[in-house]
């Protein structure tokens, strides 16, 4: 194994170990959550406003 291919390993176990932990603090947002379900969502102001127009 030459030092490119450790460099890359490196880069990809970092990568992947960023990536579990946003799922993992996403899951933990989504599951402390207080409030509806849809608290914490970046699209919950669109959400919100397509309700609004529906019940008219």
């Amino acid at each position: 194994m030459n030092i490119s291919e450790t460099i890359q390993t490196v880069i990809v176990v970092i990568a992947i170990a960023c990536a579990a932990a946003y799922a993992s603090w996403r899951i933990y947002k989504a599951l402390t959550a207080k409030g509806d379900t849809c608290a914490g969502c970046p699209l919950k102001d669109t959400c919100q406003k397509d309700k609004r127009k529906r019940k008219k």
